[in-house]
C-alpha cells in the first residue's frame, strides 16, 4: 500500500517553506527601490519589471503559506486578511473579487479561512478568460444552515477536466499532479470540518463550488 502523508506534516512542511521564503523575496523589492535612487533612468524600466516581479513572487508566497500552511488556521486579522489575500492574489491574474463576507460566522471551524482561499484558487482555475471571483456565506438548501459560497464568473468559466478527476471519490493519489492537487487537499479540508466539497456549472458562465458550514 503506498503511504499516505500526514495532512497535519503537510500543512508543516508549507507553513515552514513560505514563512521562510517570503522575507527574503520581499527584501529584493525593497533593495530594487533602493538602487532606483541610486541610478540612471536607462534601468528603469528593468528595475521595475523586477521589483514587479518581486512582488508578485511575495503575493503568491504569501496566499499559499496561509491556504497551505498553518498560518491559515490561526488568522488573528480575521476576514479582513482573508478579504486582502484573495485580493491581491487574484489581481496579479487581472481577475476582480466580489466579496461578501462581512464577518466569519461565530463558532466557525479553524480551517474555514484555509477552505475559502483554496476555494478561490479552485475558482481561478476556472477562469479561462478573466472575470470575477464571487465568495459569499449564503443560507443552505431550504434555508437549512449556511453555506460557503465561491463563484467564478466569466465568459469561458468552465470546470476543467482535471479538476473534476481530483474531486472523485475514488481518486488515487498516484494520479494527482502539480495542477490538481490542491483540489484533492481542498476536500480533504472540507471533510475535516465535517461537510463536503459540492459543485455546479451553469450556461458557460458561471462555476460555483460549495461547501455546507458545520452547526
Amino acid at each position: 500500500m503506498e503511504p499516505q502523508i500526514d495532512l497535519r506534516v503537510a500543512e508543516l512542511l508549507a507553513s515552514r517553506l513560505c514563512h521562510d521564503l517570503v522575507g527574503p523575496v520581499g527584501a529584493v523589492g525593497n533593495g530594487l527601490e533602493l538602487l532606483e535612487d541610486e541610478i540612471g533612468d536607462m534601468a528603469g524600466d528593468a528595475l521595475a519589471l523586477a521589483a514587479q516581479s518581486a512582488a508578485r513572487a511575495a503575493t503568491t508566497l504569501q496566499f499559499f503559506r496561509f491556504a497551505y500552511g498553518m498560518a491559515g488556521s490561526r488568522l488573528d486579522g480575521g476576514v479582513t486578511e482573508l478579504r486582502d489575500l484573495a485580493d491581491r492574489f487574484l489581481a496579479k491574474d487581472r481577475v476582480a473579487l466580489d466579496w461578501k463576507v462581512d464577518a466569519l460566522p461565530d463558532g466557525a471551524p479553524q480551517d474555514l479561512g484555509k477552505v475559502i482561499l483554496n476555494l478561490v484558487l479552485m475558482a481561478l482555475d476556472s477562469l479561462v478568460g478573466g472575470g470575477t471571483v464571487r465568495v459569499a456565506i449564503e443560507a443552505g438548501p431550504g434555508e437549512e444552515g449556511r453555506q460557503l459560497v465561491v463563484e467564478a464568473h466569466g465568459d469561458r468559466a468552465e470546470l476543467r477536466e482535471e479538476i473534476a478527476l481530483a474531486l472523485g471519490d475514488d481518486v488515487a493519489v498516484g494520479d494527482l499532479t502539480p495542477r490538481n492537487a490542491h483540489v484533492y487537499f481542498t476536500r480533504l479540508l472540507a471533510r475535516r470540518l465535517g461537510s463536503d466539497l459540492d459543485t455546479a456549472t451553469s450556461d458557460g458562465r458561471t462555476v460555483r463550488l460549495n461547501v455546507a458550514l458545520p452547526g
